[in-house]
C-alpha cells in the first residue's frame, strides 16, 4: 500500500509514501477504501467520499471528485538532498477538496519538509455544442430572394412563451411581440420567428404589432397564427421601420372601428404571404414609402380598399395577390405617386373598380396576366402615362367563351352532322377550350 494513515489527529493525515511523487484521485480513493476495509480500521469514521464517474456516452464519463472528511493529504517528507532540494509532487485525474469535522471547507494538503504539492484539478467532460455554421445559414437566407441578410434569431410564442425568457430558443420564447422586438438590434437583420403552439392548431393573439426596428424580419406560420385585436383605434400591424419584412400571418381588425389591417410607411418594406380579412378600414395601406413589395397576399372583405396606395409612394410592387370582396380592389391616389407596378394579380368581385388610378398619378404599370371578374369596372384610369399590358389577361368574357364553346360542341344539333363524327365531339371541344385558355 502506497499510503499511510494517521487517524489519531484532527484533521487526520493521509501520507503518500516516498518515493512516489504522483498519485491520481482514483488511485488515492482506491487505497483509502482498502485501508478503511481493514478490520482494525472499521471503527474510524470514513476518510473520503467520491462523486462522479457517470457515463456520458461515447466512452466519456463525468469526472471524479473526492471530498476528504476531516482529513488532509501529504507526501512523505524529503531530506533536502535532492537537486533542487524541493520535490514536486502531483495529484491528478479529478478534483480534490476537503472539509473539517464540522463540514467547513479547508485546504486538502498538509505540508511536509522539502515537498511542493500541485493539484491538477480537472473538469467533467461535457457535450460539445458546435459553433453555428454561419456560412450555411447565410446560404439558406440568400435563397429567399429578398432581404439577404442574417442577424440574431429570436422566438415569439403568444401561447406558451414568457417575457422573462431570453427568446434564444423555441423553449425560451417570449410571450409578446413587444418583448421579442426589444431583444433585436436596428440594422442587424435580426429575425423573429412566431410560433403557433396552441393544442387546437391555431394560436390567436390580441396584441397589435408595431414594427419599429430597421431591418427586422418577422416570420409567422401562416393561418395558424392569427392577429385579432380586442381594441380599435390603430392598425393591427403598423410597419414604420425601413427594410422590414413581415410574412405569414392571418390578420383581422376589431369590429366597430375604421382600422387598417396593415399600414406601412417605411421604405423597402416586404409584406408577404399574409391573409387580411374583414378590415374595417383598408386591408393594406401604404404611403410615404418607396420600394415596398406586397407579394402573394390575400386581401378580402375590407370595408375600405383592398390595397390603398397613398401619397408620396413610388417604385412599389403588388404581385400575385388575390383581392376580392372589398369596396374597391386597388386604389392608387394622392400627390407624388410615381412608378408603381401591379403584376399577375387576381382581382374580382369588388364593389367598384378592380384597380382605380387617380388623377395625377404617374407611370403606373399594370402587366403580366391579371385576372379580372365582376368588378365595376375592372380598371378606372385617370392617371398619366399608365401602361397596361393586357396580353394574357383573363376576363369574365373569356371564361364565358370557353364554356359556351365546349357546350356548343357537345350538344349542338348541327355541329357534327354525318356518320362517324360523334366520337370526336369531346376531343374537339377539349382542344378548343385549351386553345381559348392560352390566348
Amino acid at each position: 500500500m502506497a499510503i499511510r494513515v494517521n487517524p489519531y489527529v484532527s484533521p487526520r493525515i493521509i501520507e503518500v509514501q516516498a518515493p512516489l511523487t504522483e498519485i491520481s484521485i482514483q488511485d488515492l480513493t482506491d487505497q483509502i477504501k482498502d485501508w478503511e476495509d481493514e478490520p482494525a480500521d472499521l471503527a474510524f469514521p470514513i476518510l473520503i467520499r467520491t462523486y462522479g464517474k457517470q457515463p456520458l456516452g461515447g466512452g466519456s464519463f463525468v469526472g471524479i471528485t473526492a471530498v476528504l472528511q476531516n482529513a488532509k493529504i501529504s507526501f512523505e517528507a524529503r531530506d533536502g538532498l535532492d537537486t533542487p532540494p524541493e520535490v514536486l509532487c502531483t495529484i491528478s485525474g479529478g478534483n480534490l477538496v476537503a472539509v473539517d469535522d464540522v463540514g467547513a471547507s479547508m485546504n486538502p494538503i498538509h505540508p511536509t519538509a522539502y515537498t511542493q504539492v500541485v493539484i491538477a484539478q480537472s473538469t467533467s467532460p461535457s457535450i460539445i455544442t458546435p459553433p453555428e455554421d454561419l456560412n450555411m445559414l447565410y446560404l439558406i437566407e440568400s435563397l429567399r430572394g429578398t432581404g439577404k441578410s442574417l442577424g440574431s434569431i429570436f422566438y415569439w410564442d403568444p401561447e406558451g412563451g414568457s417575457d422573462t425568457n431570453d427568446g434564444s430558443q423555441p423553449s425560451e420564447a417570449v410571450q409578446t411581440f413587444a418583448a421579442a422586438q426589444a431583444l433585436t438590434t436596428a440594422g442587424a437583420g435580426d429575425i423573429i420567428f412566431a410560433l403557433s403552439t396552441h393544442s387546437s392548431g391555431i394560436t390567436t393573439t390580441s396584441e397589435k404589432l408595431s414594427i419599429t426596428t430597421a431591418g427586422l424580419k418577422v416570420r409567422g406560420p401562416g393561418y395558424r397564427l392569427q392577429l385579432i385585436p380586442s381594441a380599435t383605434g390603430s392598425p393591427t400591424v403598423n410597419i414604420s421601420a425601413n427594410s422590414a419584412e413581415f410574412e405569414g400571418f392571418y390578420i383581422e381588425t376589431k369590429s366597430g372601428g375604421t382600422d387598417n389591417g396593415i399600414t406601412a410607411t417605411g421604405n423597402n418594406v416586404v409584406i408577404k404571404d399574409c391573409w387580411v380579412n374583414s378590415a374595417t378600414g383598408n386591408g393594406i395601406d401604404i404611403s410615404s414609402t418607396s420600394r415596398t413589395e406586397i407579394n402573394t397576399c390575400v386581401i378580402e372583405e375590407s370595408v375600405g380598399y383592398g390595397i390603398n396606395v397613398g401619397a408620396t409612394t413610388s417604385l412599389s410592387t403588388i404581385r400575385k395577390c388575390i383581392i376580392s370582396g372589398n369596396s374597391e380592389g386597388v386604389y392608387i391616389a394622392g400627390a407624388s405617386i410615381t412608378d408603381n407596378i401591379l403584376e399577375n394579380n387576381i382581382i374580382y368581385n369588388n364593389t367598384t373598380s378592380g384597380i382605380e388610378i387617380g388623377n395625377g398619378v404617374v407611370r403606373t404599370g399594370i402587366r403580366l396576366h391579371h385576372t379580372f371578374a365582376a368588378n365595376n369596372p375592372n380598371i378606372t384610369d385617370d392617371g398619366t402615362g399608365t401602361y397596361q399590358d393586357t396580353s394574357g389577361t383573363i376576363e369574365q368574357g373569356d371564361i364565358d367563351n370557353i364554356v359556351s364553346g365546349v357546350w356548343d360542341e357537345v350538344i349542338s344539333a348541327t355541329a357534327h352532322a354525318g356518320a362517324g363524327s360523334a366520337g370526336k365531339t369531346l376531343r374537339d371541344a377539349k382542344t378548343k377550350a385549351t386553345l381559348a385558355s392560352l390566348k
